[in-house]
């Protein structure tokens, strides 16, 4: 109760639990001075907010495109001739080591070297988008190639993907350079909720995929956190981001022609 309570009492200094507060303390003031039409718009807000930041709800419908993608035991999935990690899981840092900066999606990178590493493919290729450096543009994948050879979890070689600027860029990317090897099958890793389109996007250039999702950013929301918090937080609002980016990408593609 004390960890609860102490959590809930910090979540009002932070930017969202903040603005809560002060819409929830202005609809109140409208309220006692029968201004009926602002206080319900302001108690619109605070509601609105309150089920986003502070219920499992979010998490919930992001753990929705989750599910179809879960592996539990990685010695099932089938050898392939490639497992195909799809960035988002680093970004680059100068000053990091192997200038990578690690962010929250970095179990994908666990999940692709660990299939590797137990013989589920012949090589790693590593995709992501791009930075610059000195002047030229440089893809994400070269930085974790630099890092894996460095450790050497596995003795199969690892390929990047170069520069891309979206996922279709990878799978085209990746086409290339299977073509080149005679590479039909992968596993493909990135976040469950993010494997639908990206499976598809795969199988519509060619590749036979076995999606392996990571990242359960809903499903480990839902086994962890409390059911409802009474100040809202930022996690909810980011679980919706990525649940509402997947279906309106998934659209945005379907209009291009490229599912």
């Amino acid at each position: 109760m004390l960890y609860f309570f102490s959590k809930t009492i910090g979540r009002l200094f932070e930017p969202i639990g903040f603005i809560w507060f002060i819409l929830l303390i202005a609809s109140l003031r409208a309220y006692s001075k029968k201004n009926k039409a602002q206080a319900f718009f302001l108690g619109s807000i605070v509601l609105l907010i309150s089920i986003i930041g502070g219920t499992k709800l979010p998490a919930y419908l992001l753990s929705t495109l989750e599910q179809p993608y879960i592996v539990e035991d990685l010695s099932v999935i089938p050898e392939c001739d490639a497992v195909v990690l799809l960035g988002g899981g680093h970004s680059y840092n100068s000053k990091g080591v192997f200038q990578i900066e690690l962010n929250g999606s970095a179990d994908r990178i666990l999940t692709a070297v660990e299939l590797v590493r137990i013989g589920k493919g012949k090589a790693l290729i590593a995709g992501g988008g791009m930075f610059w450096e000195k002047g030229k543009q440089q893809g994400e994948g070269k930085l974790l190639k630099n890092w894996i050879e460095a450790w050497k979890p596995f003795d199969q070689p690892v390929y990047d993907l170069g520069v891309n600027s979206n996922t279709r860029d990878e799978a085209i990317n990746a086409l290339e350079l299977a073509n080149k090897r005679g590479w039909k099958k992968i596993a493909l890793i990135t976040s469950a909720w993010h494997m639908r389109r990206s499976k598809a996007l795969f199988e519509q250039v060619g590749f036979e995929v076995v999606p392996v999702g990571s990242d359960l950013q809903g499903t480990t929301a839902l086994e962890n956190n409390w059911s409802f918090y009474p100040v809202p937080h930022t996690a909810g609002f980011n679980h919706l981001s990525w649940y509402m980016h997947e279906q309106i990408g998934w659209l945005y593609y379907k209009l291009r022609g490229w599912l």
